[in-house]
């Protein structure tokens, strides 16, 4: 899958391949003797030959079964090799699948259903234990067996894959015997029902669920389940409450590196957008040596190209049929917001921030209360030899955790187990946690001001007020923000801010999206955000109250000025 120059695969499938040779490194893969040299104790997974071998061996001895093709049977194309390969080979050191998660997302015609039926037809056969249940679900039942019925079909052809596995196909479902197994369809209704126990899942065309009640079922019934795999394979879609605008910005953040995610795999075949902060030019919509970025198959098969250029013949001359064309054939989003950080910057600011050292120094808080249900932040900033270091302290309640670890998205348990997020209360944040952190902090640092937004906020202000912790409140909006925001930005880009790598920063720092009045000045903007800032506008409140006390001309001396040794 070579490609110097980007011209046959986007921005994301490259990120993807970077990904897989950094993980063949991170398992220590010996690609002499096809073995990982990894252990329990210097690497968190390996790399199996075998097991990448043997799901593409299966699947090539599968027969077609739509259209006409030149062989009987199915021969993979590399994008799909390229999934098989990384879903099965890294495992854990018990033996069990590293990625638990799997996503693939490519324009219409590229055969991501069958893709998918291969897929879970291999689990079914060839890793499924005791009474697995493997499902094709969907939002309704025509559209659930879609990806059934191929599997169904390649069983009714194929006597010897019956004979091996003992299946039989039915109806409405395939049994296998041998184990107790079962492979069928179900829709949303159909996943209420009682004993839903899945231990392998496809969701084909994950953007057209209108929210999140199905995925939810099926997360929380496979808990029991040691090895459990869900596939999510989708062309883009209009925009909508459900959960693939979650999924898809979580994919390209593990992508670029923001989230680490070994559970998750991601494979996204796109046009590219254009992103000045990583030198990425857009992709012109028309442009037919670009297509094949969203259609690897267009390369083995030409009607692909002809069915391609008809469509934007109309979407030209039809402005009502180019959203449709950018969606259906270009796999480009229907709506997007941009993102306000250069996370290769932002990234690169990784100093280590030494609390013992900074006590001797003056510092500034920001305190964000916005959601009781989900993330709380309070964070500090100092200046010391024309750097900007900063350390935060993040609250979650237990049923944030629980939640985001059932969607299998962002890593809220593993924060709290590494100590970057503190566990208080059940439902809501507890925010007498919050009062203890913040009268700790005050303890023990110099702390000058601590901005604060005002919302929710009453009763803890109150109670911080009564133990003389000095506090300012922040105005929520562009005048109070925008200086924040150019002394942030000028900071990091000059690689005078050090955040030590925070993972709930780095991550709120990719979700940070501007918002600009009349007059040009800046803020976040929580609504547009795909996902939680709470922490960056932490950051940011604190940089605040910083320059109401520092003159804006000392700041930006001290922002501009080189960094010490």
């Amino acid at each position: 899958m070579a490609d110097k120059k980007g011209k046959r695969f986007g921005r994301w499938v490259r990120l993807a391949a970077e990904r897989f040779l950094n993980d063949l490194k991170r398992a220590r893969y010996d690609h002499v003797k096809g073995t990982s040299k990894a252990t329990r104790k210097n690497a968190p997974f390996m790399f199996d030959a075998w097991h990448a071998w043997d799901p593409c061996d299966f699947i090539e001895k599968l027969p077609h079964v739509e259209g006409e093709w030149d062989t009987p049977n199915v021969v993979m194309h590399e994008s799909h090799i390229f999934f098989v390969v990384n879903l099965f080979g890294f495992r854990n050191h018990d033996g069990t699948r590293r990625f638990s998660t799997a996503l693939f997302a490519v324009a219409r015609k590229n055969a991501k259903s069958f893709l998918c039926s291969a897929v879970l037809l291999y689990c079914f056969c060839c890793e499924a234990g005791n009474g697995p249940q493997v499902i094709s679900a969907a939002t309704t039942g025509s559209q659930a067996r879609i990806v059934f019925n191929v599997a169904k079909r390649m069983v009714e052809l194929v006597s010897d894959l019956r004979e091996a596995f003992t299946l039989e196909p039915f109806a409405n479902a395939i049994a296998r015997y041998e184990v107790g197994g079962t492979f069928k369809p179900i829709n949303a209704k159909a996943s209420t029902q009682d004993g839903l126990n899945p231990s392998h899942c496809g969701i084909d065309e994950i953007h057209a669920h209108k929210n999140h009640d199905l995925l939810n079922v099926l997360k929380s019934a496979a808990g029991a389940r040691k090895n459990v795999l869900f596939v999510y394979t989708t062309t883009e879609g209009y925009t909508n409450p459900g959960p693939w605008g979650e999924i898809r910005h979580f994919a390209k953040q593990v992508l670029q590196g923001v989230v680490e995610a070994d559970h998750f795999l991601a494979v996204y075949f796109a046009l590219d957008d254009e992103d000045k902060t990583a030198g990425i030019e857009a992709d012109g919509d028309f442009d037919e040596t670009k297509w094949i970025k969203a259609n690897p198959l267009m390369e083995v098969n030409p009607l692909l190209m002809k069915e391609i250029r008809k469509e934007a013949v109309e979407a030209k001359a039809m402005p009502g049929r180019h959203a449709e064309f950018k969606i259906k054939r270009l796999n480009r989003p229907s709506a997007a917001a941009g993102g306000w950080v250069n996370l290769v910057k932002w990234k690169a600011c990784k100093g280590a921030v030494d609390l013992e050292w900074l006590r001797q120094f003056p510092c500034w808080g920001g305190l964000d209360l916005a959601s009781t249900r989900d993330l709380t932040s309070f964070r500090l900033v100092w200046h010391v030899n024309g750097v900007l270091y900063t350390h935060g302290w993040r609250f979650v309640p237990a049923a944030a955790v629980v939640g985001r670890t059932e969607r299998g998205l962002v890593p809220y348990q593993a924060w709290v187990q590494a100590g970057h997020l503190i566990e208080a209360g059940a439902e809501v944040t507890d925010y007498d946690a919050v009062q203890a952190c913040i009268l700790e902090a005050k303890a023990r640092f110099n702390i000058q001001m601590i901005g604060y937004d005002s919302w929710n906020a009453k009763q803890l202000v109150q109670k911080l007020q009564a133990e003389e912790v000095p506090l300012q409140e922040f105005i929520q909006g562009g005048k109070s923000y925008h200086p924040a925001m150019q002394a942030l930005e000028l900071a990091y880009v000059e690689g005078n801010l050090a955040h030590g790598s925070d993972p709930v920063l780095n991550w709120c720092a990719s979700n940070l999206v501007a918002r600009t009045d009349p007059n040009m000045n800046t803020a976040p903007d929580k609504k547009r955000a795909p996902e939680k800032i709470d922490d960056m506008v932490a950051l940011l409140m604190a940089i605040g109250v910083m320059q109401t006390v520092e003159p804006q001309e000392n700041i930006d001396d001290f922002l501009k000025a080189p960094i010490s040794a």
